[in-house]
């Protein structure tokens, strides 16, 4: 996904997609070979606990089920948005671990040598920080049932999130961002001031924490503002 994304809007770079640019590209290109190195090592990393999460479930050891109907319909929507919202807690308490400034300079700097993020920034981790959030769902499938089907959806989700948070576009209609979604949903706009600003926007979904620890900045007017970027 990232290599496409990458390919589309950084190479290819569409004209219809110019009024979304967050900032210029041409001022990140050195960093993508060292994005790219990084982002495979994350994906070996992320492979693991993923690899032994889906053995014990197969086995039957995790509290992953396969019959729909085992806690009932609703449960199936309903664990998946509680599912998103401890990941999503998870995330934001650890990425403010992670900008101590002495935990910051030795574990998160590599992801934030993008200030002008790209598709290949999302999973641009040291080795450390690639373990601190692959281990949450893992852990998480031995303590709250989730259906497969629920989970797949759960981890596709976190991959396209991570992504396109990263893209350097706003992916986003404008309605939508003057909108519920962009209210209250991380988007690329919200996840570049991050890069940008250092210390603000650290959700990986949704926008609760941000604005309930007074750590949410958004541009007066949501979408495209180059001169900001």
């Amino acid at each position: 996904m990232s290599s496409f994304l990458y390919w589309w809007l950084w190479v290819r770079r569409p004209k219809s997609w110019e009024s979304r640019r967050l900032h210029d590209l041409d001022r990140h290109k050195s960093k993508i070979n060292s994005e790219i190195k990084w982002s495979l090592l994350s994906c070996l990393i992320f492979s693991v606990p993923s690899a032994l999460m889906m053995t014990l479930i197969v086995s039957g050891n995790t509290k992953v089920y396969f019959n729909p109907l085992e806690y009932g319909l609703v449960y199936l929507p309903l664990s998946l948005f509680i599912y998103l919202f401890l990941h999503d807690t998870y995330f934001y308490w650890t990425h403010r671990w992670l900008h101590i400034p002495r935990i910051y300079r030795r574990y998160h700097q590599i992801h934030h040598e993008s200030i002008n993020p790209t598709p290949w920034t999302s999973f641009s981790f040291d080795p450390v920080e690639s373990v601190i959030q692959a281990i949450i769902i893992p852990i998480l499938v031995f303590i709250i049932p989730i259906h497969i089907s629920m989970l797949l959806l759960l981890l596709t989700l976190m991959t396209i999130f991570g992504v396109v948070n990263h893209t350097g576009y706003e992916v986003y209609p404008r309605s939508w961002m003057s909108g519920f979604w962009g209210k209250n949903w991380i988007t690329p706009t919200h996840h570049t001031l991050h890069h940008h600003k250092f210390n603000c926007n650290y959700g990986l979904y949704f926008r609760f924490w941000d604005k309930l620890m007074n750590t949410d900045i958004m541009l007066p007017k949501p979408g495209v503002n180059k001169s900001l970027f």
